[in-house]
């Protein structure tokens, strides 16, 4: 692979997302603005939300993505599933 085709490489991923009650639509569209956000769905069961994000490396995800949520105090919980 040559040097160029790496830099184009994107890291996808999935984030499930715990909120507080009676939050999730608020929290989904305040991620919605995020650009990195490729999609968001409610779903029922141990997580309210599911986003599809995608960045530039796996260290974005920790370091930029994962601050970002957690600062919201509507999140009570992630889990991060790399798409391999």
């Amino acid at each position: 692979m040559s040097s160029i085709e790496e830099k184009n490489m994107v890291v996808q991923a999935y984030l499930l997302l715990q909120v507080q009650v009676g939050k999730a639509q608020n929290v989904k569209k305040e991620l919605a603005l995020y650009p990195w956000v490729i999609r968001i769905d409610r779903v029922m069961g141990p997580f309210d939300l599911i986003l599809l994000v995608e960045v530039e490396d796996n260290q974005e995800i920790g370091e930029r993505l994962l601050k970002e949520i957690q600062r919201m105090r509507e999140v009570k919980s992630t889990l991060t599933c790399p798409i391999i």
